[in-house]
């Protein structure tokens, strides 16, 4: 987050570089202004300014209220009794917060209704009123499959009503990058930075940004030969924990022996501390930035890992073992997509092989011709 020039007052665009302003207080929940912040002139707009004010005497006034106690059997008292709930508090910082906004967000409008009357046609509902940002909406859809899910194991609820749902967002995600992508953010950032340390310990090891900025000295094992760490995605569950044990491979080996590392971590900031997550994040953007990849970001880095092993011909169990996926379903994706390219490729060297046949073939019978043709005249 970015402070402006109003106390309080932070910028904080999303993924895809659209404006988000907020309004943040020590210790209190945040508000965000929707209005435009900036005129053409460089002024602040009247009605970014009148919106601002609201928002401080918002969050003055929550705070001097008492804590209300949302009413049993709505969507508010629900959600309560599930921020405060073990399984809600063993999901990590991140996870929580974004658990928190979504939820918060959906409680707005519904947060007075009985939870207990909501049906999948309501659901499918709530998520077509986001259709505009399809991620955004099935997310929503996400977590309240999760909310009643745990609101059943506590016998508050009798059914899920977002069991079934669909998504909406059939995009293929975050570009995958390829490997020309690949070799000039590798010509732009030379081994020895951090930001060459970043994208080789991401292909190598197919690691998402939340393990690359916490992985380092300790988590090496057999004489450096072998790394060995806890996904941090899914380490608060027995069921959901994944260990990662990967070689160190000799390009991997390279980097690491001709970078600048860190005491705990491999990769360290600007004071020499570990990256956070968004920080991480954050920095990769800079380092796609730097290299003109502006469509390439560090989630990208980790299917194009996937794509490569796939059409390396690794299988769908070996995958897993490497991605920490729990779904065999994942890996085969990318196996299914490196088959169709390798089948591809088969098909036009055999189309290749028959017009070099013909070729060879029409040559023979053009000269059996022409000597034919000699004979006769003789």
């Amino acid at each position: 987050m970015i402070k402006t020039r109003l106390k309080y007052c932070v910028f904080d665009p999303d993924p895809n570089g659209n404006d988000r302003y907020y309004v943040r207080k020590p210790g209190r929940p945040k508000v965000r202004i929707r209005q435009t912040f900036e005129a053409a002139d460089g002024t602040i707009t009247p009605e970014f300014m009148k919106a601002y004010f609201a928002a401080l005497e918002k969050i003055d006034g929550q705070a001097d209220a008492p804590p209300k106690t949302p009413r049993e059997k709505t969507f508010y008292w629900l959600v309560d009794q599930y921020f405060r709930s073990g399984e809600f508090l063993k999901f990590d910082r991140l996870t929580q917060a974004d658990k928190r906004s979504v939820l918060n967000r959906f409680c707005e409008t519904a947060g007075e209704l009985p939870y207990a009357a909501y049906r999948k046609q309501d659901v499918e509902r709530s998520r077509d009123k986001r259709a505009a940002t399809p991620g955004a909406a099935d997310k929503l859809v996400k977590y309240l499959r999760s909310l009643f899910k745990w609101a059943i194991g506590k016998e508050l609820a009798s059914h899920n009503p977002a069991e079934g749902v669909g998504k909406i967002n059939e995009g293929e995600g975050w570009h995958t990058w390829t490997p020309a992508e690949v070799e000039k953010y590798r010509q732009y950032h030379s081994m020895g930075s951090k930001a060459r340390l970043a994208l080789e310990l991401m292909l190598a090891i197919g690691a998402r940004r939340s393990d690359v900025c916490r992985v380092g000295r300790q988590h090496e094992t057999e004489g450096g030969q072998w790394l060995s760490f806890v996904a941090h995605k899914g380490r608060g569950k027995i069921k959901t924990r994944k260990t990662i044990v990967v070689p160190i491979k000799p390009l991997l080996r390279q980097t690491l022996h001709g970078t600048t590392l860190g005491d705990t971590t491999y990769l360290v900031n600007e004071l020499g501390k570990a990256f956070t997550i968004d920080g991480f994040g954050n920095k990769m953007r800079d380092w796609c930035d730097q290299a003109g990849l502006r469509h390439c970001s560090s989630h990208g880095l980790r299917k194009a890992s996937a794509v490569a092993f796939a059409e390396g011909g690794a299988t769908a169990p070996e995958m897993c073992a490497v991605f920490g996926w729990s779904k065999l379903e994942t890996a085969e994706i990318y196996i299914r997509e490196a088959q169709k390219r390798v089948m591809a490729e088969n098909a036009f060297a055999r189309l290749d092989e028959y017009r070099a046949r013909k070729s060879v073939s029409v040559l023979k019978a053009d000269k059996a011709h022409e000597t034919n043709r000699g004979k006769k005249r003789d």
